[in-house]
């Protein structure tokens, strides 16, 4: 509860994949969406294969698009998911 307003500031948690590319190369992460607790989240993040599924597909899109313009893309390694506060540095 914030001291000068009374008001109880709910603290909300971001589920993030991060990409780990072949070659040992760091990829992109990717905010996946927003949840009320840190519970929630990990929870999310331990059933997450959906969305791993999706970003595969996502990825392996994107790698024969930019091949297309002769562009190389490393393949994904693994995917990592984890939770972090709302408004904390990515």
């Amino acid at each position: 509860m914030d001291g000068l307003t009374g008001i109880t500031t709910m603290l909300e948690f971001v589920l993030i994949a991060v990409l780990h590319l072949e070659g040992d190369k760091l990829g992109p992460e990717m905010v996946i969406d927003i949840y009320p607790t840190q519970q929630l989240c990990i929870e999310r993040a331990s059933t997450a294969r959906d969305i791993v599924s999706r970003i595969e597909q996502e990825w392996y899109g994107y790698i024969h698009e930019e091949a297309s313009h002769g562009h190389h893309v490393p393949p994904i390694k693994s995917i990592g998911m984890f939770c972090k506060p709302l408004g904390e540095k990515i």
